[in-house]
């Protein structure tokens, strides 16, 4: 089916017609949250998710896009269609989805980072966030070191003084799925799974849409008439919806911004210390995942919001941990870098260079290993960190089709080298507090020769519908309703004006409740009723 041919098809004699106050599109952690919250009030909702109960293949491969610019994951492999979304992702591991909330400095406007500025506070948020913790089934809402750490256990480093902080990433098992039971008994909540939104209806007046166009997993058609309509479909598919707009003429891209402002979380081996003593390193704890009480948790460090003022530097962490020595040879960094970039588009310059490396190097590693190298330990430094507002990093409909005949998504990634920049001088400062501190020497390996190798993306796709107060720099509201569109949000990471040095998930999960929040003030209690169909 074309874009151009939906509107005829949508108005023939075998579409069915939902009518409810509140559609939210997408069944991640963001649409189940306003989902459920909405049913604990009178208004209908009803929530439609692409994917199924479990992971499907064939369901999959509706994420399917192309990727130009700088490499990222293929996009079928960094998001998931299914019940509980991209958190229920294979690869997740044993320990879960990292949970912090962003800093008070990420939602300041920056004079040193463009475009910056949220508006409003992370004071504002806060109760948000506490909710989000319960949601997420963690303890207490708390993310400072001290009341997790046990001096005599896992102590923290003492680097006050140095612009240093420790910091903490609590860790959480996928939950949001187990919700859907509780939603289906709803009686004013409707559940659809396996059915793909495939377009909007925009209001004949102009300035609003009717609902959406959904496509069943057997074939059948539904038209879903709602007085509001919530994108919470991800960072890429939001953009891609507002893109596809009503038979193809886009939504909310008045100023031409849906799409763009792409951000990822920039991820790199930073690096390794050259501990003192080697007891140090069975100190150290507090900064691998170990359990406090019931939560799950690892400590971090990263320069205080005040040493990054200072320095006009974007937001990094930085984990360090006891590994293996072997890992900081050139050989097994090259092999890494390049089974990462199998599953990476475009393909990534220099990999002769690291095939040339595992050739050259691998002969001494074996040689170690077979001599006990593997003993040797190392304390080994990563960084994840926010990279600036980019206005030409974007989501755009690619030229090729789906399975319906619409068009994908290509994602084209862009940052600066003033982002790497950022990250070296922020280790650079954590390296000297770890040296005042008696640690050792960090020997760094971010060098601008061979940096197609050195960052990736995290699946963290952020900033493509961002929100500002005004129309002219962002495609959302305060609110989270799109500026052109009076009754229709947008939820999820997409709406991040900037990006953090934190996994966005409990962001994510705290906007949600603000806008379910401002939904049921906004649409006040309507009559308890089930969703009407016919």
């Amino acid at each position: 089916m074309t874009v151009g041919s939906q509107s005829e098809a949508w108005r023939s004699s075998d579409t069915r017609e939902i009518s409810t106050d509140v559609c939210v599109v997408g069944g991640g952690p963001a649409g189940i949250t306003i989902a459920r919250e909405l049913g604990h009030s009178r208004l209908r909702v009803c929530l439609i998710e692409s994917g199924a109960a479990d992971i499907d293949s064939r369901i999959q491969r509706q994420s399917r896009g192309t990727v130009s610019g700088y490499p990222l994951q293929r996009l079928h492999d960094s998001r998931v269609r299914v019940v509980g979304g991209t958190l229920r992702h294979p690869k997740l591991g044993n320990e879960g989805w990292a949970v912090r909330p962003l800093d008070p400095v990420d939602f300041e406007k920056r004079p040193s980072l463009p475009l910056s500025g949220w508006p409003f506070t992370r004071d504002q948020l806060e109760s948000s966030y506490a909710r989000a913790q319960a949601a997420a089934g963690l303890d207490t809402y708390d993310y400072e070191p001290e009341p997790w750490s046990d001096p005599a256990r896992t102590p923290v480093l003492g680097l006050e003084g140095c612009g240093v902080d420790t910091t903490v990433f609590h860790f959480a098992q996928p939950l949001f799925q187990h919700a859907v039971p509780e939603l289906t008994r709803s009686p004013n909540v409707q559940v659809f799974t396996r059915t793909r939104v495939v377009g909007m209806i925009a209001a004949a007046a102009g300035g609003a849409v009717d609902g959406v166009r959904v496509l069943r997993d057997d074939g059948s058609r539904l038209a879903v008439r709602a007085r509001v309509v919530v994108l919470a479909a991800g960072g890429i598919e939001n953009a891609r919806l507002l893109l596809l707009g009503d038979d193809g003429r886009s939504i909310g891209n008045d100023h031409d911004l849906v799409g763009r402002f792409f951000g990822e979380r920039l991820s790199a081996h930073c690096g390794h210390v050259v501990v003192t003593r080697p007891e140090i390193l069975g100190t150290l704890g507090f900064y691998t995942p170990h359990q406090v009480r019931h939560t799950l948790l690892r400590g971090a460090l990263r320069l205080t919001d005040e040493k990054q003022r200072e320095l006009g530097l974007r937001n990094c962490t930085f984990q360090i941990q006891p590994r293996p020595a072997l890992v900081t040879t050139e050989a097994l960094r090259s092999v890494a870098t390049l089974r990462k970039a199998v599953r990476r588009q475009p393909m990534m310059q220099g990999a002769g260079a690291h095939l040339g490396s595992v050739v050259t190097g691998i002969g001494n590693v074996l040689h170690s290993v077979a001599r006990g190298g593997l003993r040797e330990r190392t304390l080994t430094i990563r960084c994840q960190a926010e990279h600036a507002p980019h206005r030409d990093s974007r989501v755009s409909l690619g030229v090729d089709r789906d399975d319906l005949g619409l068009p994908t998504v290509d994602v084209h990634w862009r940052f600066d080298d003033s982002d790497v920049d950022s990250i070296r001088t922020s280790l650079a400062i954590v390296g000297s507090a770890l040296q005042a501190r008696g640690l050792g020497r960090v020997q760094s390996t971010l060098d601008n020769t061979r940096r197609p190798t050195l960052v990736e993306g995290m699946h963290h796709h952020m900033g493509t519908t961002r929100m500002n107060a005004d129309p002219s720099l962002g495609v959302v509201d305060a609110a989270c309703r799109v500026h052109s569109t009076r009754n229709l949000y947008v939820a999820g990471s997409s709406v991040f004006p900037t990006y953090g040095a934190s996994n966005p998930t409990l962001t994510i999960i705290a906007l949600a409740f603000r806008l379910a929040d401002h939904l049921s003030a906004t649409l006040g209690a309507a009559q308890p009723s089930t969703v009407s169909a016919s």
